[in-house]
């Protein structure tokens, strides 16, 4: 066991533990003569086990006071799961209803809570339910911004997806470099499991040719499944156009962008969520799709252990003081 100290200095007051092995513990017991006594081996031998006793206690008590730890490190595991980046649409759009449910207020939903609403708690549950995943988070609407890296701490991971349930969303959606960012994640990463990008979005984005190229070759470079969760607003057509619809950029932007993301040559689902029911069979689909197995590295942090040796001299200081209660001071 590899233990190390906070207060290295406090460690120098060790060597007062020699103080009860040298000197005379009690005051001697007056009697007339001992020559008639025989000898007593078992009050000699439990003299001795009491000034190790005091000995030990006070040496107990000092290693407690320097702070003693074990430090934090680094354990290889494999369970079942992926490693799972949440992408996140922060536009405003998120902020109001879904595209099936009926309200009065086009900025407020009838039911009072929002598509960024329903999304964030869903997937709550969603990392409630697997537990084994690790799990990274970007939100986006202009650019992209990273909440929390790769890691898989439920607590973490909960206060992050919940965090973004305060304030309003800008008025862009910037899917590209979102997705680019996301891909990002896994740069200097030994490959260890199935990794996935879920995005939950309500709108798609007009993307150069260089942006396309560049996605699709970190996708493929790195070996990562993209999963969209497309939340449909009022009005809006679903991003799978039937034959007799018209395919044209300016009408439904979330079709051209799904139809590239269907050109990739790595795995890409499609997920149309219109009301909160169908995200939330969405979000349970997905869940079905990626359990695999995974090697990932598990950090243990720091754990103060002086607790243990103060606990050590206590119990001993306990025998100490037993022993002095039961002492025969005179004849």
């Amino acid at each position: 066991m590899n233990i190390s100290v906070q207060y290295p200095w406090v460690l120098l007051l060790l060597v007062s533990g020699i103080v009860p092995l040298i000197t005379r513990e009690t005051a001697p017991v007056r009697y007339s003569t001992f020559t008639v006594l025989p000898p007593d081996t078992i009050s000699n031998a439990a003299a001795i086990a009491l000034r190790l006793a005091r000995s030990a206690s006070l040496v107990l008590l000092i290693i407690g006071l320097s702070g003693p730890y074990l430090p934090e490190k680094e354990v290889e595991r494999i369970g079942e799961g992926a490693q799972i980046i949440l992408l996140l649409d922060r536009s405003r759009s998120m902020d109001q209803p879904f595209g099936g449910q009926p309200f009065k207020n086009p900025l407020l939903p009838a039911g009072g809570e929002t598509k960024g609403t329903v999304s964030r708690r869903l997937l709550s549950e969603f990392v409630a339910d697997r537990r084994n995943d690790k799990y990274g988070m970007l939100v986006f609407s202009t650019e992209p911004i990273q909440v929390l890296p790769l890691t898989d701490k439920t607590e973490i991971i909960q206060a992050a997806i919940e965090a973004g349930n305060i304030g309003r969303g800008l008025s862009e959606t910037n899917v590209g470099p979102g997705i680019i960012d996301a891909i990002r994640f896994f740069e200097d990463k030994s490959y260890t499991g199935s990794r996935v990008i879920l995005l939950v979005s309500d709108g798609g984005a007009r993307l150069d040719v260089a942006t396309r190229i560049q996605i699709a070759d970190l996708l493929k470079r790195f070996r990562i499944a993209l999963y969209w969760i497309y939340i449909r607003s009022r009005n809006s057509p679903g991003i799978v156009a039937s034959r007799t619809e018209e395919k044209r950029d300016d009408i439904a932007p979330a079709r051209v962008l799904h139809e590239f993301f269907e050109t990739l040559e790595t795995p890409y689902r499609a997920f149309d969520a219109e009301d909160p029911s169908a995200l939330a069979a969405a979000i349970a689909e997905v869940n079905e799709l990626q359990s695999l197995p995974i090697q990932y590295i598990d950090i243990i942090q720091r754990k103060n252990i002086a607790i243990w040796f103060y606990a050590a001299a206590m119990a001993l200081v306990s025998v100490l003081l037993i022993a002095d209660r039961t002492e025969i001071r005179r004849w």
